[in-house]
């Protein structure tokens, strides 16, 4: 079986540019960098890429190269990792975000499973939350879906995570204090730093390590 996964980025590439980005970023409303984006990272969500399919792109010929399709449903499972969506959750970039339920997986992002593996990332340990506000700016913007890794929750110093704080979410930049305390770092330089004394906190929780949005973090 030919696989997919070193020529998969190039054929959405090829499609985009077939059908016209300009002319699907009209009739979809999804921007053209995000187009881009998905087709260079190879990470498009299996939602937005059914919609693509409804103005030009060819799906079969994107995913299958055609003479897969037959085994459509077999090649997702060996080429992709499908990562549960918390769409219900949003993590702030600003002054905190009050929990949702964060058990509720509304949809999956496919993310190629050579890409996972490279990094040391497991499907059973990732989840993807969406951002809101613009305190992470440039970095993270508002409305950015999150690769959050919950297997990674020591945190280290210049790295992003989401943190949790009774029923707040932040997503922030962590730097360890000398007293053992954190402070939560936002990258746009208007939004102060934040002290965490987690001596003081009864109910702080290290959510995970934001490894990707639409650009790698490692």
């Amino acid at each position: 079986m030919e696989c997919i996964l070193s020529n998969f980025t190039e054929r959405l590439r090829f499609e985009i540019d077939r059908v016209g980005v300009s002319e699907l970023a009209r009739k979809t409303g999804f921007a053209r960098n995000s187009l881009y984006n998905w087709s260079e990272k190879g990470n498009i969500p299996l939602d937005k890429l059914f919609v693509l399919s409804q103005f030009g792109i060819d799906i079969n010929f994107v995913l299958y190269d055609e003479r897969l399709a037959q085994n459509n449903e077999q090649v997702i499972n060996d080429e992709f990792g499908l990562i549960q969506v918390r769409a219900d959750v949003e993590v702030s970039a600003g002054d905190g975000a009050v929990a949702g339920n964060e058990d509720k997986a509304k949809y999956c992002l496919a993310f190629r499973k050579d890409w996972l593996q490279s990094r040391g990332l497991k499907e059973k340990d990732l989840y993807v939350v969406f951002a809101r506000g613009d305190s992470m700016e440039p970095t993270i913007s508002d409305g950015d879906s999150l690769l959050v890794n919950t297997a990674e929750k020591d945190p280290q110093d210049g790295h992003i995570y989401v943190i949790r704080s009774c029923e707040i979410l932040w997503v922030k930049r962590i730097q360890r204090l000398l007293d053992g305390s954190l402070l939560l770092i936002s990258d746009n330089k208007i939004y102060p730093p934040m002290p965490l004394k987690l001596d003081e906190a009864s109910d702080v929780e290290i959510i995970g390590k934001v490894v990707n949005s639409s650009k790698n973090f490692y």
